[in-house]
């Protein structure tokens, strides 16, 4: 009898092997690709069947040591999963990333948080409304799920508890999403937050839109499209809010707790406008982006993710692509909306070069930059370490340098460009004149954007002068103009 039986065995694995030899030379059975981000490696270890082996191996993992292998996610009670820069910052840890100290932390927020206002009150000048959107946190929501041994510190502060009292002493215009959802989780008829994802949940996300559309109203003093909202309703056949479980990539689902979903409807009449919206964001307005029909209540939104890839908007993909000022003067609210996690760098910069393009002509900006990069290549150290950098990643040097240099401005927009340090800085980029119906200079810089041959003309004397074309524009204006 034993004979037989090790006969079978050893059939049965040189078939196993058999089978993942055949699926790695030429993969004929079609696998579920695993979850998460890639990276691309010169020797990669791979062996047919990968992607379900470690789905089997996640799950004995799962059910046999309720563990994952995912360093970005806590596990808490009841299946309860936290992405950890939000247990991280729950404790404290998570703003020692941003700063060397809590005192050049405040500094840091409160640097964001001036430069906010300044834009604010610039585009406040033109009929635009500036206003941020601090997002919740689910540790900082639903902490009583966190396993018992997380325990934050007493007289912790971090960048959402932070903000809003800079933001209230300064007048930055506001909505506390983080603090509302605290107060109100116990009294709604639907989560905040699901069991298994990171985000709000889509149905908390249809309640926030409605509160962002009637602020919006108030601070433009105008009647926008609603959104009518059904009762909490459940259906097994929604698709969950299960961001965090799928980086568990597991062989099988492990949520317990029923969907959770609402109708809802666009509710607009004689009286409603549909504005146009700018958002700078992270990864939380894509609950509001992916399931709402925006395009039912603004004229257009475009979408900044981490102000740089750039959402619907057909003509641009990136923000490098993009005129800053002509996209801030043809919008009517400007959002930056970022989570608890992500404050600590909110608006990467957004607030910076809005401020430098609003107050400062590109001659100005140009210069600044030029003294930046004549330090650089001045300074042995340092365009050694530009050369290092160039050739690893197989670029010209003259790039890196620029690219440096711009970053180095921003972080430092107000050393740089001395006009800015002033609390309410008076200086204006002379180009804004344009969308000046009053002004005569405006008139003739409009003239020249609407006639293509004159931008042909103007572009070319650009290239001969070495100058940007936005400096010959102006000097050909004023000296029509004078």
């Amino acid at each position: 009898m034993k004979k037989p039986l090790y006969f079978i065995l050893c059939l049965l694995t040189l078939v196993v092997f058999l089978l993942i030899f055949i699926q790695r030379q030429w993969h004929p059975f079609k696998t579920t690709p695993l979850n998460g981000v890639g990276e691309e490696v010169h020797f990669p270890d791979d062996i047919g069947f990968r992607e379900p082996l470690i789905r089997v191996y996640n799950q004995y993992l799962w059910d046999c040591h309720h563990q994952t292998n995912v360093e970005s996610i806590l596990v808490g009670k009841q299946h309860y999963l936290y992405n950890t820069d939000f247990v991280d910052d729950f404790l404290g840890l998570h703003w020692q990333n941003y700063a060397p100290d809590f005192t050049t932390l405040h500094n840091n927020l409160r640097l964001e948080a001036s430069r906010l206002k300044k834009v604010q009150d610039i585009l406040a000048e033109y009929g635009k409304t500036l206003f941020v959107i601090l997002e919740p946190s689910k540790v900082r929501v639903y902490p009583e799920y966190l396993p018992d041994r997380i325990t934050p510190p007493e007289n912790n502060l971090t960048a959402a508890d932070l903000y809003p009292v800079l933001f209230d002493s300064l007048g930055v215009n506001y909505i506390n999403i983080d603090t509302w959802f605290q107060k109100i989780k116990d009294s709604v008829s639907y989560a905040l937050y699901p069991q298994l994802g990171t985000h709000w949940t889509n149905i908390a996300a249809l309640h926030v839109t409605d509160s962002i559309l009637r602020y919006m109203e108030r601070q433009g003093n105008i009647s926008l499209p609603q959104l009518s909202i059904s009762e909490t309703m459940y259906d097994t056949t929604m698709t969950p809010d299960d961001d965090l479980e799928k980086l568990l990539n597991l062989a099988r689902p492990i949520r317990d707790i029923p969907n959770q979903y609402a109708d809802f409807f666009v509710v607009s009449d004689s009286n409603t406008i549909k504005p146009s919206w700018l958002v700078v964001g992270d990864s939380y307005f894509w609950n509001i982006s992916y399931h709402i029909p925006l395009d039912q209540i603004f004229s257009k939104h475009h979408f900044w993710y981490y102000n740089s890839s750039v959402f619907y908007d057909p003509d641009h993909s990136n923000t490098g692509q993009i005129d800053l000022l002509d996209e801030l003067m043809n919008v009517d609210f400007v959002t930056v909306s970022y989570c608890t996690a992500n404050l600590y760098a909110m608006s990467n910069l957004f607030s910076a070069q809005a401020l430098a393009r609003l107050c400062c002509d590109k001659t100005t900006v140009n210069k600044a930059l030029q003294d930046i990069m004549d330090a650089m290549r001045n300074t042995p150290e340092w365009i050694e370490t530009l050369q290092d950098k160039a050739r690893s990643q197989g670029r010209p040097l003259e790039t890196v340098m620029n690219d440096d240099a711009l970053y180095m401005l921003y972080q430092n927009v107000e050393r740089y460009l001395p006009a800015l340090k002033e609390d309410h800085p008076t200086t204006r980029n002379t180009m804004l004149k344009r969308y000046d119906p009053d002004s005569p200079l405006g008139v003739i810089l409009r003239n020249m954007l609407n006639d293509p041959q004159w931008m042909e003309s103007l572009k070319q004397k650009a290239a001969d002068q070495q100058l940007d074309l936005e400096t010959v524009m102006i000097k050909d204006a004023e000296w029509m103009l004078h």
